[in-house]
């Protein structure tokens, strides 16, 4: 029974998540109590997956980290809330027009990579602006040029939404 319910939690887990919740940097940040052997699961269940693993194998490893359906969903809702917790945060520094807020917010995710200067930052912030002015067409190109993916496209799961974490 445990093996129905644990495979697709386990699915939804790290594919909803992105590469960088499963990070051990990140995995470290949360309040959860998480062993160095289950963060590291975590990371190997995201390569596998990656690497087109079946379920079986992604089941396996959880088990073998000692994870449950329980731990997985504990897991999930941490990396939600401290992923809402992060998007506030990069939109009060953008609003705000406070660079070194948004290096605080961002660290160590893949946003970082992409607006790695202040100068990026302002267009970024002029982005924001633009999209709020309502002119919708002149932020997208602004996102597109920072490297974001198009909006209403995330070419991993087609979810809508920039593809920035």
């Amino acid at each position: 029974m445990l093996k129905y319910i644990m495979v697709p939690v386990a699915a939804f887990a790290v594919t909803a998540t992105g590469a960088s919740a499963f990070s051990g940097d990140l995995l470290n940040k949360l309040d959860l109590n998480l062993t160095n052997d289950q963060i590291a699961a975590f990371e190997e269940v995201h390569e596998l997956k990656e690497a087109g693993a079946d379920r079986e194998e992604i089941r396996e490893v959880f088990e073998e980290a000692g994870l449950d359906h329980d731990d997985l969903q504990e897991v999930r809702e941490a990396v939600r809330e401290y992923k809402q917790e992060m998007r506030e945060a990069v939109k009060e520094a953008v609003e705000d027009n406070d660079y070194d807020a948004f290096l605080e917010a961002v660290e160590g995710t893949k946003m970082a990579d992409k607006i790695d200067s202040e100068a990026d930052f302002d267009r970024l912030v002029e982005a924001h602006e633009l999209r709020e002015a309502g002119d919708r067409e002149g932020a997208r190109e602004i996102m597109e040029e920072l490297g974001f993916d198009k909006p209403g496209k995330n070419h991993r799961d087609g979810k809508r939404g920039h593809n920035q974490n």
